[in-house]
C-alpha cells in the first residue's frame, strides 16, 4: 500500500470520523446537559471576566470520550484485540471516570471544588501504575528503546530486566498522570485545552505513523479530530465545558500513547505548552511559600496574560502558535534524529 494510502487509512479516516462524532456528540451532550442542569461553578480566585461563565453547561468531555472510543471499538472490531491499542484507551476511560467523580462532587457540593487533590492524585497513580504494569508484563519497550526513550544504560540487559521494568513503571506512570493533569491546568479559557489537545496528538499520531505505529497513529488522530470538533461548542464564547472527565480522560489517554510508543522524549516537545502551564503554576506556589511573593499575577499563566489584556481567542491564538511550533520541532528533530525508525 502506498505511503499516501497509509496515511489516508492512519490518519485522516479516523480523525475525520472522531471530528464529526465530535461534533455530533457534543451537541447531544449539551442538550442533555442542560436538561439535567449540569453546570459549571466558577472560581471566585480567577479572573473576574470569568464569574460571567457560571452556569455555562460542563461535562462535555464525555462526548469526547465516546467519539473516541466508537473510532478505537471500529478498529477493534474490524482488526480483533490489540492490547497496544486498548490498553491506552482503558487508561484514558479509567482517568476520565476519576474525572467524572470530581465533576458529579463539583455539582453535589455546588462548588468549584470537588475531590480533594491528595485523593484524586492518589487514584490516578494506582490506576496509571496499575496499567502500565499490565502492559509492560505483556510486552516491554527494551533495553535499547528504554535506554533511548531515558537515556538509561542498560546494563546488560537481561540481569537487569525487571529492574528497568519497574522503572519503567514508574516513570511512564508519572509522565501520564503528569499529562492528565497538565491538560486539566491548562482547560481554564474557552477553546485552548481542546485546541493545544488537538494539536499535541495530531502531531503524536504523525510521530507514530512514521515510526509504523499504526494502532498508536488512528488512537492520537481520533484524540485530535475529537477534541477539535469539540470547539465547534467549546470556542469562545464557550456553549460548554469539557470538565475534569475530558482533561484527565484525554489527557491520559494521550499520555499513554506517548509512553506505549517510546516516544516520551518527543512528547516533551509537543506537549510544550502543558508543560509551561503546569510549570508555571509550581514555581508560583513555591515563590510564595518560600519568599512571599508572587512571580506572576495569576496562574496558570494563560490568566496572567488575561491580566496583561490578552483577549481570550487572543490567549487561544497565541498558545496554538507555540504548540505548532512545539509540533514542528519535535517531529523535524525525530525525523533528522530518528530516520528510517
Amino acid at each position: 500500500m502506498r505511503i499516501e494510502q497509509l496515511w489516508v487509512m492512519g490518519i485522516l479516516v479516523p480523525f475525520g470520523v472522531a471530528l464529526l462524532l465530535g461534533v455530533l456528540l457534543t451537541r447531544l451532550m449539551l442538550a442533555a446537559a442542560r436538561r439535567r442542569q449540569l453546570r459549571q461553578h466558577i472560581r471566585e480566585d480567577g479572573p473576574q471576566s470569568h464569574l460571567a461563565k457560571a452556569g455555562t453547561p460542563a461535562m462535555g468531555g464525555l462526548a469526547l470520550m465516546a467519539a473516541v472510543v466508537l473510532v478505537a471499538a471500529g478498529v477493534l472490531a474490524k482488526t480483533g484485540w490489540n492490547y497496544r491499542l486498548a490498553l491506552p484507551l482503558l487508561l484514558g476511560l479509567l482517568f476520565a471516570g476519576v474525572g467524572l467523580l470530581d465533576d458529579l462532587a463539583k455539582l453535589r457540593k455546588d462548588s468549584p471544588y470537588g475531590l480533594s487533590a491528595r485523593w484524586r492524585l492518589l487514584m490516578e497513580f494506582v490506576l496509571a501504575f496499575g496499567v502500565l504494569a499490565w502492559l509492560v508484563s505483556v510486552e516491554f519497550p527494551g533495553p535499547e528503546s528504554f535506554s533511548r526513550s531515558w537515556g538509561f544504560s542498560a546494563l546488560g540487559a537481561q540481569s537487569y530486566d525487571l529492574a528497568l521494568r519497574m522503572v519503567w513503571v514508574l516513570l511512564t506512570g508519572f509522565v501520564v498522570v503528569a499529562t492528565a493533569n497538565a491538560v486539566n491546568i491548562t482547560d481554564g479559557v474557552d477553546g485552548l485545552a481542546a485546541t493545544t489537545l488537538g494539536i499535541c496528538a495530531l502531531a503524536l499520531a504523525t510521530a507514530c505513523f512514521f515510526r509504523g505505529m499504526g494502532d498508536r497513529t488512528v488512537l492520537a488522530a481520533a484524540v485530535a479530530g475529537a477534541a477539535f470538533g469539540f470547539l465547534w461548542f467549546n470556542a469562545h464564547p464557550a456553549k460548554i465545558f469539557m470538565g475534569d472527565v475530558g482533561a484527565l480522560g484525554l489527557g491520559a489517554l494521550l499520555g499513554a500513547v506517548a509512553v506505549s510508543a517510546g516516544l516520551e522524549w518527543l512528547f516533551g516537545l509537543l506537549a510544550l505548552v502543558f508543560i509551561v502551564e503546569t510549570v508555571s503554576v509550581i514555581l508560583q506556589v513555591l515563590s510564595f511559600k518560600l519568599t512571599g511573593k508572587r512571580i506572576f499575577r495569576m496562574t496558570p499563566i494563560h490568566h496572567a496574560f488575561e491580566m496583561r489584556g490578552w483577549s481570550e481567542p487572543q490567549v487561544v491564538a497565541r498558545f496554538a502558535l507555540v504548540g505548532l511550533f512545539a509540533a514542528l520541532l519535535g517531529l523535524s528533530l525525530m525525523l533528522a534524529l530518528f530516520p528510517g525508525r
